[in-house]
């Protein structure tokens, strides 16, 4: 049982099992409009798993029928001693996520595990069975990714990270193999499940088309009542919505990368394809696309493959890599 105060008034109550009443209280922060500062929660139980969300959610003032050690610890070392009390303690809650969280410290890492165990993910799994095409390195390839999962694709120049890349997206056939993508054949996938991002190099497609950005990025937005706020959301994350009336054509080669995932984030992609995303980015620009990937990866969760150089992205946790040639 959870129940959520401000000050003294009850705004939220939910006796769902497990942390899911935490899950729908972040749902229901989207539209309540009232203060924040004031929050406080009376739990049940709390474990690190149940601290962790509790503290992202902005409460600060905290009971617990029962209280982990594990979930005292985290929150005494995040917010310092005096927030929460309890009716009783003991050493650990009896459950696989205690132990899975035991020895994590990225509250951002944890966070994300959660949600994929709640299932509260966008993506969708991969599964890749001995694919073969004639260019590059690609014979007899397996892999799987789960959704929501992370793969990073590497590899020397001219291996066919790239081309993994297209034949995904179905730009490119497969000589032999298969490609499931939530368990379905490329050819009876809905329209807008994959979003690609190709090299800035490739992205002159849309060149040929006098489009402003508003509408490259709502060329995948289609059936929806919200549609130009969904546009007008997804260019304000990606740092675009200055550029909306301007011609795509006459962009510089990262200002059309930031349309270009503003048009998979505006879509709600399940499965987005990144080659090079930071690649000939100015320091800012580079910058603001990996906070974005960052945010994309633990709030929607769509499943990412991406391939890249740069450094700080391939010393990114959490994600799981495979090597071509």
């Amino acid at each position: 049982m959870l129940k959520i105060y401000n000050n003294d008034e009850l705004i939220f109550s939910s006796e769902s099992k497990w942390l899911h009443p935490l899950f729908e209280f972040e749902e229901f922060l989207k539209t309540y409009t009232g203060p924040r500062d004031s929050l406080r929660s009376h739990d049940s139980a709390i474990g690190k798993a149940a601290a962790v969300l509790t503290l992202r959610l902005g409460i600060k003032n905290i009971h617990a029928d029962l209280l982990s050690s594990l979930g005292l610890e985290y929150i005494n070392s995040t917010l310092g001693t005096g927030h929460i009390t309890y009716d009783k303690l003991i050493d650990r809650l009896m459950c696989q996520t205690e132990n899975q969280l035991e020895k994590l410290k990225d509250a951002d890492e944890m966070y994300y595990l959660l949600r994929k165990r709640a299932r509260l993910v966008l993506g969708v799994p991969v599964k890749v069975e001995n694919l073969c095409y004639k260019y590059g390195k690609i014979k007899n390839l397996n892999f799987e990714v789960a959704a929501g999962g992370r793969l990073m694709i590497q590899g020397e120049n001219g291996a066919g990270k790239t081309t993994i890349l297209r034949l995904l997206s179905g730009i490119y056939k497969a000589d032999s193999g298969v490609i499931y993508i939530e368990e379905k054949p490329l050819s009876e996938l809905p329209k807008f499940t994959i979003g690609y991002i190709p090299q800035l190099t490739e992205a002159v497609e849309q060149d040929m088309f006098d489009l402003n950005v508003r509408e490259v990025v709502g060329l995948g937005v289609h059936g929806s009542k919200n549609k130009v706020s969904e546009i007008d959301e997804a260019m304000k994350r990606t740092g675009c919505f200055h550029l909306a009336d301007k011609s795509f054509s006459v962009l510089s080669g990262g200002e059309k990368q930031k349309v270009s995932l503003a048009r998979c984030l505006a879509q709600k992609a399940k499965l987005l394809l990144l080659d090079e995303p930071t690649a000939n980015m100015d320091n800012e620009n580079r910058q603001m696309v990996i906070d974005i990937l960052h945010s994309l990866s633990i709030s929607e969760i769509p499943t990412l493959i991406m391939v890249t150089h740069d450094s700080e992205l391939k010393n990114l946790t959490g994600w799981e890599k495979i090597t071509i040639g």
